[in-house]
């Protein structure tokens, strides 16, 4: 988090000051952002293996659709589907749309945009080579703009980019989702509030290319999914607090944040009503029946005025295999015609059981431990492959015992999120007594915050339904937690030893 209390942390003599050195040369500078830049792209790139013959990518769950039919995208495939496939479709006809309402995302702007660059067929390929440049070139604005502070501060990029080392973050690049627009919005932001952490107030074109890198990564990431919306808030924090210039220092960033909530108004209203017209009844029965009956227990059929028979459906997702109880008066009264009124119900009933809905949130949290999402395959699936009707029940739904299975099967300690976003907070709040460490101690609080933020969104709108898929950009963000955690504990070392040399 950039604030004032970020800048008092920093005690640097300001340049131009006597005896202050002088700043970096801007010849240098801008070498050290397209150094730093094509280090990100060539990071991408290898980690998704785009210059060889099987690039790293993602099945498609059935998701994949809403957006490449908008597209104009026809999977050159034996039975014409893309879900389920065992891999991920490497090829697709062009033509017009297929549907008349694809899904309102800045991921299918992206594809679009995509299709343009080829003629005939196209690839997802094609998408990871523009998220890798796109990545390439965030982070290159981030490290000039950091570089204003001293050629070494541009290693503060680090953060934003070594979750991508991995093929768990960047391999969603070569896929027809719209979670690449929002990891590439999240690094965006991320980048920019590291320049922020290492620059002072004085270095006006730096902090303010940091901020616009920080509101256009909110913006992007939460016009992509709006379950992304925390990003937004967390970025529009960072505007409205941080200081720019030595005069009217409550302007600029104040300014910026308001802007980008009323560029950010329009589209997210657009994408929620699209979510209660076609998903709302969805969202209501994976609420009720995965997460509110399993965890507050059978009477809570009767609270959401539910009859006994419900309870014969506790964990089964509304696309699970087992058929929904369509034509049962109690189920369509309760999710096809009162969807609304039922989800609101079933939420009031998690806040009047805050042990219940504690559990909830650290299932959500627990889930983040696969971000790798095992079950969706990363290699091409040959085209004459056929769809299979679902995928792996404990993960891409919700059906119990499956979900516990897979919760448990990761291999992972269960403890780690939460304990992570308990530590983040913990050096948050004492970031005042931390010397320089604090800045990074501040950006671990920042981080964990939106990370759990998206998990509570993820669970409250959806319940368990696909958990892992839905809190994967948490994942990334806790990865950015815990090295601020790093950096602040590195820092302090760094400094308690010049003090005793001192």
């Amino acid at each position: 988090m950039a604030t004032g209390t970020a800048d008092a942390i920093v005690t640097t003599t300001p340049p131009g000051t006597p005896g202050s050195p002088a700043g970096p040369r801007p010849r240098d500078r801008v070498l050290v952002g397209v150094a730093a830049g094509v280090a990100a792209w060539l990071l991408v790139v290898l980690a998704t293996r785009l210059p060889f013959g099987s690039p790293l990518g993602v099945e498609d769950n059935g998701d994949g659709y809403r957006l490449f039919c908008g597209a104009g995208l026809t999977p050159n495939t034996l039975d014409g589907f893309a879900s389920w496939k065992n891999g991920w479709i490497a090829s697709y006809a062009l033509g017009p749309p297929t549907c008349a309402d694809p899904v309102p995302s800045s991921a299918l702007v992206i594809a679009r945009a995509s299709t343009l660059l080829v003629s005939g067929s196209w690839s997802p390929v094609v998408l990871g080579w523009i998220y890798a440049v796109l990545v390439g070139v965030v982070v290159g604005l981030g490290a000039w703009a950091a570089s204003a502070a001293g050629l070494r501060r541009a290693l503060a990029m680090a953060i934003p980019v070594l979750p991508l080392a991995a093929a768990t973050f960047p391999r969603f690049f070569v896929s027809t989702y719209s979670e690449p627009a929002g990891l590439l919005g999240a690094v965006a932001a991320a980048a920019g509030v590291a320049a922020v952490l290492v620059t002072r107030r004085e270095h006006r074109a730096a902090r303010v290319t940091a901020l616009v890198l920080t509101a256009a990564g909110g913006l992007l990431a939460t016009t992509a999914k709006v379950a992304y919306v925390p990003l937004l808030a967390a970025a529009v924090l960072v505007c409205a607090v941080t200081a720019i210039g030595v005069r009217h220092t409550r302007r600029a960033g104040p300014a910026l944040a308001v802007a980008t909530v009323l560029l950010a108004a329009l589209p997210v209203t657009a994408a929620l009503d699209r979510q209660q017209q076609f998903y709302e009844s969805v969202n209501a029965h994976n609420l009720v029946f995965t997460t509110v009956l399993l965890e507050l227990g059978p009477s809570a059929a009767a609270d959401l005025g539910m009859p006994p028979a419900a309870v014969a459906r506790t964990g089964d997702g509304y696309f699970n295999d087992e058929p929904r109880p369509d034509g049962q008066a109690w189920w369509e009264n309760a999710i096809l015609d009162h969807p609304g009124d039922t989800r609101t119900a079933a939420l009031a009933l998690l806040a009047e059981h805050p042990a219940a809905a504690a559990r909830a949130v650290g299932v959500g949290l627990q889930a983040t431990t696969f971000a790798d999402l095992r079950y969706l395959d990363s290699p091409p699936a040959p085209p004459s492959t056929l769809s299979t009707t679902s995928g792996d029940l404990g993960m891409s739904g919700s059906r119990q015992p499956d979900l516990s299975r897979a919760l448990n099967d990761t291999g992972r300690p269960p403890w780690l999120p939460t304990a992570l976003v308990l530590v983040a907070f913990a050096a948050a709040a004492t970031a005042r007594w931390q010397g320089r460490a604090g800045r990074w101690s501040l950006a671990a609080g920042l981080s964990a915050a939106t990370a759990l933020a998206l998990v509570v969104v993820a669970v409250a709108g959806d319940g368990y339904y696909e958990v892992f898929k839905h809190v994967w950009l948490a994942a990334y963000l806790l990865g950015l937690s815990g090295l601020c955690l790093v950096g602040a504990v590195a820092t302090g070392a760094v400094g308690l030893v010049r003090t005793r040399r001192g």
